[in-house]
């Protein structure tokens, strides 16, 4: 296969890629697990769709406060080990719930707060991995390598969704999680046996890194240059409006699918595993098209475009009148959701200066912490008016989001 300049095994063979690409993949099937749990459980203690969407709020929030100052420190410190410190301090919350649920005390509070605390964990290695990413395949190779690196963790979270929802109805929640953290080590193990790190390039005469390649010699964090970023750069101040309003009317509405699965589709925790799996097998081949096309020169088109395929796709699964049609629009959501998703990231990062990176990926990590607005209010509208009307208003705003966007000409012509 090949991914616009690099072929699939070419990109393996990239020094540190390797070992990345695993690591983030049993990233990925973790937080999947980890969000069905949480989710699942929150269910049946409260038996509210609002509680869900607040503990899935919850697990968000952090993105919204930590993650542009995660981003300067991922631009001000070895990234890599960033990455292995965060998946360090994921399985010690996954012990710490282990012994909760063992103990009984997963009361909804309890879930609230962990759900944070695992967002805490998300934002620094969301923040550090995909500049890390970017470090690995340069950046005149950006668009496909990124796919590709994104691809692993579409994969690993449909094989999450499985095997997360039949491991929770079959053998509970201390067991699914035990398993969770066993996958983490095995990523922390990885990111280390997979390959060198990234090389850092001596700083030249005018202060800046050869192109393409990762930041010099460090300094410290400077969060002041992060948080004006925008102000700085105006396409990344619309990239970033684009994507939160993504992450409020698109992705958020993934804290209605218990819903679906229990009181529209009734197909259980299992069902809910399978409905998981089939958006991330329908991200997973939206990534790979992407890989095949590059999107260089054309990335911002491609961008606005899958922003209205997602919202188009959110409508209709509304309207499915059966549980086997709304799969496949489930898995049509999830290709448009993971290119704009893969595209939104590497945008950022090609319109900012190099040594900024990082700082870009944290204001993707903090508009994307805006998730929790949509959890909240889906989860309340779900409450009020019922799942399927509540996602269908959704899908018709992202829509429209699209529309406006597709009006934006410096948005449509960014590459």
């Amino acid at each position: 296969m090949v991914l616009g300049r690099v072929s699939m095994p070419a990109a393996f063979r990239i020094p540190g890629f390797a070992g990345l690409w695993v690591s983030g993949s049993l990233a990925s099937f973790s937080r999947v697990v980890i969000q069905i749990a949480l989710s699942w459980i929150t269910l049946e203690v409260t038996g509210s769709p609002f509680m869900v969407g607040v503990v899935g709020a919850a697990r968000m929030a952090p993105q919204l406060v930590f993650g542009i100052p995660a981003g300067a420190l991922a631009d001000s410190m070895d990234r890599r080990l960033m990455i292995v410190l965060a998946n360090g301090s994921c399985v010690g919350l996954l012990l710490a719930s282990i012994a909760l649920a063992l103990g009984g005390l997963l009361s909804a509070p309890m879930l609230i707060l962990m759900s944070a605390l695992f967002g805490i964990v998300d934002t620094v290695r969301m923040s550090a991995s995909q500049a890390y990413a970017y470090d690995l395949v340069r950046s005149t190779r950006a668009t496909s390598g990124m796919a590709l690196s994104n691809l692993g963790g579409q994969l690993f979270s449909m094989l999450g969704g499985l095997a997360g929802g039949y491991a929770l109805a079959g053998l509970g929640g201390p067991v699914t999680l035990a398993g969770v953290a066993v996958a983490v080590l095995v990523a922390i193990a990885a990111l280390y046996l997979g390959g060198a790190a990234a090389p850092v390039e001596k700083v030249v005469r005018d202060g800046a890194p050869a192109e393409g390649r990762p930041a010099g010699r460090r300094t410290g964090v400077d969060l002041r240059r992060a948080l004006t970023l925008v102000t700085r750069k105006p396409i990344l101040a619309i990239l970033a409006l684009s994507i939160i309003l993504a992450e409020i009317f698109g992705f958020a509405t993934q804290t209605l699918l218990p819903t679906f699965a229990r009181d529209v589709f009734e197909v259980g925790a299992a069902g809910l595993g399978v409905m998981m799996a089939t958006r991330a097998a329908g991200g997973s081949l939206g990534l790979l098209v992407l890989s095949r096309l590059g999107a260089e020169g054309r990335s911002g088109v491609i961008f606005v475009s899958t922003a209205g395929l997602f919202g188009l796709a959110l409508l209709l699964f509304t309207l499915s009148p059966t549980y086997e049609l709304a799969l496949v629009l489930l898995a049509i959501s999830g290709f448009g959701a993971s290119v704009m998703d893969t595209l939104g990231q590497t945008l950022l990062q090609r319109n900012a200066d190099e040594r900024e990176r990082g700082a870009a990926m944290g204001l993707w990590v903090f508009s994307v912490g805006f998730g929790p607005v949509g959890h909240l209010a889906l989860g309340a509208g779900a409450d009020a008016f019922g799942a399927p009307a509540t996602q269908a208003v959704s899908g018709v705003m992202l829509m429209i989001v699209a529309a406006g966007m597709a009006l934006h000409a410096p948005l449509r012509r960014a590459r």
